[in-house]
């Protein structure tokens, strides 16, 4: 049987090349998109960068452009000079130079420079006294100017300016100087924590800081001049083209009240008498009670501003007579009695019958200093033997409100603002949260604060008959022409004259018949002047817990000469002395030895 053929069907060729031809267009098509989005990415990106150059940093090319063609001349402006009383000079600029390394675009410049690079990087560091490191890390190919050192003595400069390290007439070459000045302490050490000193900003700007250099820096500065001038593209000058000048202004001077004889002697003695007692630090201030100007004020340890960066510990740095802030202890008593005669609570011939060597108020006991009674003390013997129990007695008396408005008058509480960077401010709690037994307390100088220029400030007025002038340190401040002067000035007369001058008799007797007497008779012996004042032997608080500790005491006493129409009011503390715990045999022989050395200076009569 035949087999039937089945006929097989062949593809039409014009479908096949069709289809083919529409897979080309699909892959073509989709290159174009892919191509179209590359563009547009890559435009995107032309248009980000042309917007970043042209809006976002336009200042920075800018500044690039401006130095292509212009360069910039700085004439530094003097920092003001800082006087003493006398006219001598505590701080003041000394010329320095800043170096840079400084070259053209010129082709011949630049390859007689490379050629002799090893020898400029050698000779510079040996004058400057730096790394050649330093300098060679910064010479690429295509540097034109950086900075290799500041400060540079005009001795330093003059040698590199003779030195022909590129060969004959080539002196100067590839260096550029630029006037800066140093700050220079002549006396070193003397008023350091009064002066401060001038360091350097982490932008490596000079800045004032502590003390008068850091609270007046503003006026201390002056304004350089700065002059703006065109330049070709071998980097000459273009003589004819004007330049643009930024005129300066000269810092201002300033004249301290500071007596550079007197503060010399008072930081010797105070030297002494912190290593002889082994105390962490000793403050000491004098001031003239009429007037208010501070004569002498000096800390030890203290430092030399001139070589401030070899202090470790920048407590050092600290102006301790008027940045810490302590509780001064029975040294706050005469302004308790003061305030109890004025407010009429107690009369002069008040008795105080001390049968125990204590009391209990809200629940606490306040003891005497040795924890035995007294007997019968009268105001005057209330003082001389420091007796706790009888001024609580008489602080309430005065009353919570009128005591806590009499601190406020003597100062307590209150920020003077003498012109030092790091003065403070002590605490007053407020008088919404006292209660019976904070009146108690303070009245003899516990749980209440202040700085050794307050405790003398708020002192003063039992010197200068009831009157409290206002402490000052800066004298006078002159700009060119103008001048501003510091007179003396009242603060207020939270007492009374009279009362003022009672207590002040109470004070002279604590000096002949208190704890101190001993020493005052011996040391005194053949000096024969009168001296009023008080002793404050203060506990220190705990820092993680309440109460006191039994070992460590602040010493302060403060004294002045003569009794009457005082001449002059002085305060030395000594923080935690190691000798002794109390004021009596650690601060007062200090006083005293500082007082042998300047009373004939300040001229105090005898009696």
């Amino acid at each position: 049987m035949q087999k039937r053929k089945v006929p097989t069907k062949k593809l039409n060729p014009k479908i096949g090349k069709k289809e083919q031809k529409s897979s080309w267009e699909d892959m073509f098509q989709k290159n174009i998109l892919w191509i179209t989005i590359g563009i547009i990415i890559f435009s995107g990106l032309i248009i980000a960068q042309v917007f970043r150059w042209q809006v976002i940093e336009t200042e920075k090319f800018q500044t690039l452009a401006t130095q292509q063609y212009t360069q910039k001349q700085r004439s530094a402006s003097g920092r003001g000079i800082v006087y003493a009383a006398d006219g001598s000079v505590l701080a003041i600029d000394e010329p320095s130079w800043g170096v840079y390394a400084n070259l053209s675009n010129s082709e011949r410049e630049r390859e007689l420079f490379f050629e002799n690079k090893d020898k400029f990087v050698m000779k510079v560091s040996n004058i400057l006294d730096i790394e050649e490191k330093k300098i060679e890390e910064q010479i690429t190919e295509d540097f034109v100017y950086f900075p290799i050192k500041d400060g540079v003595s005009n001795d330093q400069k003059k040698a590199l300016e003779e030195t022909n390290i590129f060969g004959e007439g080539t002196q100067g070459f590839g260096l550029h100087f630029e006037q800066q000045e140093n700050r220079l302490y002549p006396d070193g050490r003397l008023a350091s924590h009064v002066l401060g000193f001038t360091g350097k900003t982490e932008e490596g700007e000079d800045r004032g800081n502590y003390g008068i250099e850091g609270y007046y820096w503003g006026d201390i500065t002056g304004h350089d001049t700065y002059s703006y001038e065109e330049k070709d593209a071998q980097g000459n000058v273009i003589l004819t083209v004007e330049y643009e000048p930024v005129i300066s202004r000269e810092g201002k001077d300033i004249k301290l009240t500071i007596d550079p004889p007197i503060q010399s002697k008072v930081e010797d003695v105070l030297r002494e008498g912190v290593h002889e007692h082994r105390a962490k630090s000793g403050s000491a201030i004098i001031m003239n009670p009429e007037t208010g100007a501070i004569i002498a004020m000096a800390n030890y340890p203290d430092f030399n501003p001139n070589e401030y960066w070899k202090i470790g510990n920048k407590e050092i740095f600290k102006n301790r007579a008027v940045a810490d802030v302590y509780e001064y202890g029975s040294t706050h008593k005469p302004i308790t009695l003061a305030l109890a005669l004025e407010e009429d609570a107690i009369d002069t011939d008040y008795i105080c019958h001390d049968q125990t060597g204590q009391i209990t108020v809200g629940g606490e006991t306040i003891h005497t200093w040795d924890k035995n009674p007294s007997g019968k003390l009268s105001l005057s013997e209330i003082l001389s033997e420091s007796n706790n129990p009888c001024i609580a007695k008489i602080g309430m008396k005065v009353g919570l409100e009128s005591y806590y408005q009499g601190l406020r008058n003597f100062g307590i509480g209150n920020f003077i603002g003498v012109g030092l960077e790091d003065e403070s401010n002590s605490y007053l709690k407020p008088y919404e949260e006292w209660t019976e037994l904070d009146l108690a307390v303070t009245s003899f100088g516990q749980s209440i604060s202040a700085n050794s220029l307050q405790i003398i400030s708020a002192l003063s007025p039992f010197a200068n008959n009831g009157e409290r002038m206002r402490p000052y340190i800066v004298s006078k401040v002159v700009e060119e022409e103008d001048v501003i002067r510091y007179s003396p000035s009242k603060m207020n007369s939270p007492i009374s004259e009279e009362t003022a001058n009672t207590v002040a008799d109470y004070m002279g007797n604590v000096v002949t018949e208190g704890e101190a007497r001993y020493i005052f008779k011996r040391e005194l012996e053949s000096k024969d002047y009168e001296i009023a004042g008080k002793t404050g032997t203060a506990q220190i608080p705990k820092r993680d817990e309440p109460g006191y500790y039994d070992d460590k005491t602040n010493a302060t006493f403060v004294g002045f000469s003569p009794t009457k129409d005082a001449e002059m009011i002085m305060l030395v503390k000594l923080r935690e002395p190691q000798t002794d715990i109390y004021a009596a045999t650690t601060a007062v022989p200090v006083w005293i030895n500082i007082f042998n050395e300047i009373a004939e200076d300040l001229e105090i009569p005898k009696k």
